[in-house]
C-alpha cells in the first residue's frame, strides 16, 4: 500500500498541474466516486488546478472553484501523468484531460481499494455524502512535533497498532512502521504507554529519518506503486528489516523474524528489538521505591 513517502512523491510529481485547466473528465466507474453527490465532470470541468497537496495518505487537487478532488490510492492505486496518445492501461478508472496539453492525469487501481472524493473547500466530511467517508488523516508523521508525538503515545496499545492507526498519527503504514521501530530498537508489541522518555525521543527521530530518506528515494516500489512519472521508487533497496524474514540482521547478525502484529505481517530483529528493557522508567522507579519502603518496614518490625 502506498504510504506517506509514496504519496508525497506522487504529490511532488503532480505539482506541474498547478495552473492547468481541466478540459475533459472521463470516469469509467461511478462506484469509485464518493463525497458530495455531484458528477465529477461538473465539479472539475473548466476549472483550473489551484494547488496539489497531501494530507497523510491522501492526494488533494484543489481547484479555483468550490470543489476539490481527493484521491486515496488504497492498496494498488496509481496516479500518473501520461501522454494523451499513450494506450490506456487496464483498470484505468479516471482520465482528466487538460486544455492545450498533451499530458493527462490517469488513476489506475486494479483492486479498487482506493477511491475518489469530491469535497467542497469549506468541509471535508459533511452531511449528504454518497459512498464511503474519507479515510482518517491524523497529524502528519513527517512534521509531527515531539510533544504531540509523546502525547499520542500515552495510550495502552501496542506501539505498532497505534502507529498504523491513522487517527492520532497520519501517514504511517506497514513498511515504515517496521523500519522505524527497528532503527529505534523498539519491539512492535510493546505498549506505547510503557515507553520511557528516551525511547520516545529515539522513535520520534527514527520515524522522521526513515520517512525523509524514503521521500528522497521516491518511495518503495515493492508491488504496484509508481511515481507520477510512472517510474519506480528505490527505497526498497535500503530496507533493513521489512521483508527480510530468515535473513541475518544487517546490524547484529541475528535472524530476522516475521510476526503478526495488529493483523499485519511484521518483521523484527529479536536481538536489536527486545521486548524487555523498554518498560517505563517512572513505573519501574515507583516499584523499586515501594519495595524499599516495604523492606524498611519489615526490618523495623523484626527489630522490635
Amino acid at each position: 500500500m502506498p504510504e506517506l513517502p509514496e504519496v508525497e512523491t506522487v504529490v511532488r510529481g503532480l505539482s506541474r498541474l498547478v495552473g492547468w485547466r481541466v478540459a475533459e473528465v472521463h470516469l469509467a466507474r461511478a462506484d469509485i466516486q464518493h463525497g458530495r453527490p455531484v458528477p465529477l465532470c461538473v465539479a472539475l470541468h473548466g476549472r483550473r488546478i489551484r494547488a496539489v497537496s497531501r494530507r497523510a495518505k491522501q492526494v488533494w487537487l484543489q481547484t479555483d472553484g468550490d470543489w476539490s478532488l481527493v484521491v486515496h490510492l488504497g492498496m494498488t492505486g496509481r496516479l500518473v501523468l501520461a501522454d494523451a496518445q499513450a494506450p490506456i492501461e487496464p483498470h484505468t478508472h479516471l482520465r482528466i484531460v487538460f486544455q492545450r496539453r498533451r499530458t493527462e492525469l490517469r488513476f489506475c487501481d486494479p483492486r479498487r481499494f482506493g477511491g475518489l472524493w469530491v469535497v467542497t473547500r469549506a468541509e471535508s466530511d459533511g452531511e449528504g455524502w454518497i459512498g464511503r467517508r474519507l479515510p482518517p488523516a491524523g497529524r502528519d508523521a513527517l512534521d509531527l512535533p515531539l510533544n504531540v508525538f509523546r502525547a499520542a503515545l500515552t495510550r495502552r496499545r501496542q506501539i505498532k497498532a497505534l502507529l498504523l492507526d491513522q487517527q492520532p498519527i497520519g501517514g504511517m503504514g506497514n513498511i515504515y512502521c517496521d523500519e522505524s521501530l527497528f532503527r529505534a530498537g523498539v519491539h512492535p508489541t510493546v505498549r506505547a504507554s510503557d515507553l520511557d522518555a528516551a525511547t520516545v525521543r529515539r522513535l520520534h527521530a527514527a520515524i522522521r529519518r526513515v520517512l525523509t530518506e524514503a521521500v528522497r528515494a521516491g518511495g518503495s516500489s515493492i508491488s504496484d506503486y509508481r511515481t507520477a512519472e510512472n517510474t519506480l521508487g528505490y527505497f526498497q533497496r535500503r530496507l533493513r528489516v521489512y521483508g527480510r524474514a530468515g535473513q541475518p540482521c544487517l546490524k547484529c547478525g541475528a535472524v530476522i523474524e516475521r510476526l503478526v502484529v495488529a493483523g499485519r505481517g511484521t518483521f523484527v530483529c529479536p536481538q536489536c528489538q527486545r521486548q524487555k528493557a523498554q518498560r517505563h522508567k517512572g513505573r519501574r522507579g515507583r516499584g523499586a521505591k515501594a519495595a524499599s519502603r516495604a523492606a524498611t518496614v519489615r526490618e523495623r518490625f523484626l527489630g522490635m
